[in-house]
């Protein structure tokens, strides 16, 4: 407990939001500062609509190939929530997944999978700069191998972002039917912040956010508005990430310790915090959405999701970690039975 209040201590005296995360190559030596949003007057213009080839995802079901199993499965994270046991005789639909980072490098190993982006900071590219978002898209694709990919890009090569950007970017990845919304980030709520995410629910989107780094229960945003689904961290002993924010706002949890994925340049590097933890919610999110199907006749399925998410969740013995550890294989089953 004394050292986390020394963290809280530290981030107080930051005064930025952070996106929670530190990048570490395979010896362990950081390679990238921390990405952080801060609250900064939005100036760029972002590219018009029809400059981006805003594709859909074929249909067809997708099976795991034994390749995909080779190169993933030895992740801690993916073993830990039984997304390896969710892909055993399970063929998922193609579900468009929206990232909302630094941008998607145009090398990785699923780079054929991103069928559109934007970038909306005014770099003039919509490349990841930094590194941060395309280990978020890794460790999704890594888990569902079912996703497709819509680049929003958010934020600049030094991890800066702004409200009025994130907001916009929803509403483009919603516009562009993006099922699933992954939010690796903090910044300030806004009420155009609040109408975006509220937006992309109506339009039958998973929004799922990183809970943030603070170390703290104070909630952050967009992770803490009721219709985004808020992930802390966890590390590989089942306890809090290294300063994972919690409390009764956070609604589930997910590996936040050391999760490696790939980076720029096809190297590996490890992150850690609540933006990869958020990033396995989102593949297990894609897996679901894959399989489901709309039985209740209202047209959409983000709430049933949401709710087996929740439902199948491990308990953990941590106040503030929500319903639990996300469990992709029980999620899974409790769809497919």
């Amino acid at each position: 407990m004394r050292r986390r209040v020394l963290w809280i201590a530290g981030a107080v005296i930051l005064g930025i939001a952070l996106f929670a995360s530190t990048t570490l190559n395979d010896s362990g030596i950081a390679i990238a500062q921390e990405p952080t949003c801060l609250p900064v007057e939005h100036t760029s213009t972002p590219a018009p609509d029809e400059s981006v080839a805003a594709t859909t995802p074929s249909s067809g079901g997708i099976s795991v190939c034994q390749t995909h199993r080779e190169t993933y499965t030895d992740r801690w994270g993916i073993q830990r929530i039984g997304a390896p046991a969710s892909w055993e005789g399970t063929h998922f639909h193609p579900v468009l997944v929206a990232v909302l980072d630094t941008g998607i490098t145009s090398d990785s190993l699923f780079a054929d999978r991103v069928v559109a982006g934007i970038d909306l900071t005014g770099s003039g590219t919509t490349a990841d700069e930094h590194g941060h978002g395309t280990h978020m898209a890794d460790t999704i694709a890594a888990i569902a191998p079912n996703a497709r990919f819509l680049n929003v890009k958010v934020a600049d090569r030094r991890g800066r972002c702004d409200t009025t950007t994130v907001a916009q970017g929803i509403r483009w990845a919603t516009d562009r039917g993006a099922l699933i919304i992954n939010i690796s980030l903090e910044v300030s709520p806004s009420p155009e912040l609040a109408s975006a995410v509220n937006y992309a629910w109506e339009h039958g989107a998973v929004i799922v956010a990183a809970a943030g780094n603070g170390g703290t229960s104070e909630p952050a945003y967009p992770a803490a508005y009721p219709q985004t689904i808020a992930v802390a961290g966890i590390d590989e002993s089942d306890e809090l990430a290294v300063l994972s924010n919690y409390g009764d706002w956070v609604d589930i949890a997910a590996p936040g310790f050391k999760i490696l994925a790939k980076i720029p340049g096809g190297e590996l590097g490890y992150e850690t915090g609540t933006s990869p933890a958020a990033a396995h919610v989102s593949g297990v999110a894609a897996l679901l959405l894959g399989v489901a199907t709309d039985d209740t006749g209202h047209g959409v399925l983000n709430d049933d999701v949401r709710s087996t998410l929740e439902s199948t969740a491990n308990t953990l013995p941590i106040i503030g970690s929500g319903k639990g550890m996300v469990d992709a294989h029980a999620a899974v089953l409790s769809l497919t039975a």
